[in-house]
């Protein structure tokens, strides 16, 4: 294309979208479908010739925060929904800092306070009540352009490569429970590094204020969450049976069935493509997209030596035994104790660690808040993804 084609196409495109995104103002399905087409027009273009004209620029920043917005206020359908998050990846997602490693753009870089105090664990006969003090957790999953990050500058040897290909702003996956802990603790190094300017500038609230100064003064850890503070960031203080209350899941609201016969994504999607599936403090994909491993020992399965038992590396619901006797559960159970050793870190032997979330791949039923699942911390799989946690050193 010569550049009078190509002026013509974005000039074509600003016409599509005339206006940049204002939050106040009302939409329609035609408004934000606009926003998509002039996605796909630019990426047709070129996104390194479009930014070759200053129009070119206008444009793209202007159909990034449409798409942004897209995601954020749940338009469309979901599967519209899923496009503008691929179209972002390939755009540019502005909800991301790239100078801060693709944290984030906010005041705690995508960490949401999660207050001290109890909450209900558990379910049926298992429901307990146990108490956590104050904590902050991501927003959303780790994604392939924060892990990236990681990789590039630390020349970690990641033994799945061909998962850092994926989309920018999708779940990372085909990572350990090993891997996690690497990166948890690169990343803490980081935000500690940024903690000392943070810390010293006076305009911030006291709430901010007090996470970049635990960071600071070393009371504050990076680190993969615990089960507890999983399922408390999941279900609130209000015992709620899913992220999002205690209606039933529904495709539009989290990313999951691809082998249960659902009319299925059948893959991961761009982190926050889902909003009515997040929680009521804005923590998206808790459901749904890639299971979350969490740095909790689930334990040996009670079967585990008995004659037909062989060591799976698929969920432990599928089962455990040769003889078809399903998992009988864990050594790790409730109620939960965070003394008993489930939550060490260092071991001598590998162990099964604690997954949550459901995933990409999975029924509904395995969406709830309380569903708890183990798989070696070894294992890697494309359904298999983590999400960060600052936590107060114990």
């Amino acid at each position: 294309m010569n550049s009078a084609h190509i002026e013509l196409m974005i000039e074509c495109a600003l016409n599509i979208l005339p206006d940049p995104y204002l939050s106040d103002i009302d939409l329609d399905d035609d408004d934000w479908g606009s926003a998509v087409s002039v996605g796909r027009l630019l990426l047709n273009i070129g996104l390194e010739t479009v930014q070759e004209f200053e129009k070119g620029r206008s444009i793209l920043s202007r159909a990034q925060s449409w798409l942004a917005a897209l995601l954020r206020e749940g338009s469309l359908d979901r599967r519209e929904r899923v496009e503008a998050g691929n179209l972002l990846a390939k755009l540019g997602d502005p909800r991301f800092d790239s100078a801060k490693w693709y944290l984030p753009s906010e005041p705690l870089l995508g960490f949401v306070e999660i207050p001290a105090g109890p909450f209900i664990m558990g379910e049926l006969e298992e429901k307990h009540e146990t108490s956590l003090p104050t904590y902050y957790i991501a927003r959303y999953p780790v994604t392939v352009a924060q892990f990236k990050e990681f990789v590039l500058e630390s020349d970690f040897s990641l033994e799945f490569t061909e998962s850092l290909k994926g989309l920018d702003n999708h779940p990372m996956v085909l990572v350990s429970w090993d891997d996690a802990i690497v990166y948890a603790k690169w990343l803490g190094g980081k935000l500690i590094a940024l903690s000392k300017s943070y810390a010293s500038q006076k305009n911030l609230s006291k709430r901010v204020l007090q996470f970049w100064e635990g960071l600071r003064d070393g009371l504050l850890v990076v680190t993969l969450p615990s089960e507890a503070e999983w399922e408390k960031a999941a279900r609130g203080v209000d015992g709620r049976s899913y992220p999002w209350g205690r209606a039933k899941p529904d495709l539009d609201r989290a990313n999951y069935g691809a082998l249960f016969g659902e009319p299925a994504i059948g893959t991961t999607t761009a982190v926050g493509c889902f909003p009515r599936g997040a929680t009521p403090e804005g923590l998206h994909d808790m459901p749904g997209n890639v299971w979350e491993i969490t740095r909790t020992i689930m334990g040996r399965d009670l079967l585990e030596g008995k004659e037909g038992w062989v060591r799976s590396y698929v969920p432990r619901w599928w089962t455990r035994s040769l003889l078809g006797n399903p998992w009988l559960g864990s050594e790790f159970g409730y109620p939960y104790d965070p003394k008993d050793g489930r939550e060490s870190i260092d071991t001598e032997v590998p162990v099964d660690r604690t997954v949550r979330g459901g995933s990409w791949t999975v029924d509904a039923r395995r969406l709830r808040c309380a569903f708890r699942d183990g798989l070696p911390q070894t294992n890697r799989h494309i359904a298999d993804g983590l999400r960060m946690a600052v936590s107060y050193v114990k």
